[in-house]
């Protein structure tokens, strides 16, 4: 099963879940040719997985005081 095969809420994944999921899709990019609409379509998953990893990161730091 590829890393694309299932549509996922990032929203739902605990960090470590998160950043395993980015692993993975990360490995699998690699692997793809950068013309292939596969690529694109993993692509355009793992920008929603970074956006999600950003809003945590922001929420982390207004916490912070």
């Amino acid at each position: 099963m590829n890393a694309s095969d299932q549509p996922v809420d990032f929203t739902k994944l605990d960090d470590s879940a998160l950043l395993s999921r980015r692993a993975q899709m990360r490995a699998e990019l690699k692997l793809l040719s950068p013309v292939s609409g596969e690529y694109a379509s993993l692509a355009a998953l793992y920008d929603k997985s970074t956006e999600e990893v950003n809003d945590r990161a922001r929420k982390a730091w207004s916490n912070v005081t």
